[in-house]
């Protein structure tokens, strides 16, 4: 499933997959690559960043929090890049992911909610 989030310069894309009962979620925007790439497990977090990029303050929060929710395992890459940002663009960007890890949020409850096999997670 495809979530989005905000608009403008600071959209977030939240683009989430399920395998069996594990979760693979790319969030992105702006000019889209990975430059993080979080694993949670239960609540525990194994964390990558690529050098001089600060992804992972999408990627770690999401990861963690998903798989502590749902005990699971779930992957999350991210990648964000405009150029010319200002700080209130990166506060923004910050604020759009709130509100878009509450929506993946909200459509995974649903999901587990309308499915027949309540082991999907």
């Amino acid at each position: 499933m495809v979530i989005q989030a905000g608009k403008g310069r600071t959209a977030l894309t939240y683009d989430v997959r399920l395998f069996g009962s594990d979760l693979l979620i790319s969030v992105f925007g702006g000019v889209a690559h990975i430059g993080s790439v979080a694993v949670g497990d239960c609540g525990s977090l194994l964390s990558y960043t690529a050098k001089e990029h600060k992804d992972d303050a999408l990627s770690e929060t999401l990861a963690k929090t998903i798989s502590r929710r749902y005990q699971c395992r779930c992957v999350v890459t991210a990648g964000f890049h405009l150029d010319d940002i200002v700080k209130e663009e990166i506060s923004a960007v910050l604020e759009t992911h709130v509100e878009g890890s509450k929506k993946v949020m909200a459509a995974l409850d649903e999901l587990l909610e309308s499915s027949e096999s309540k082991d999907i997670l």
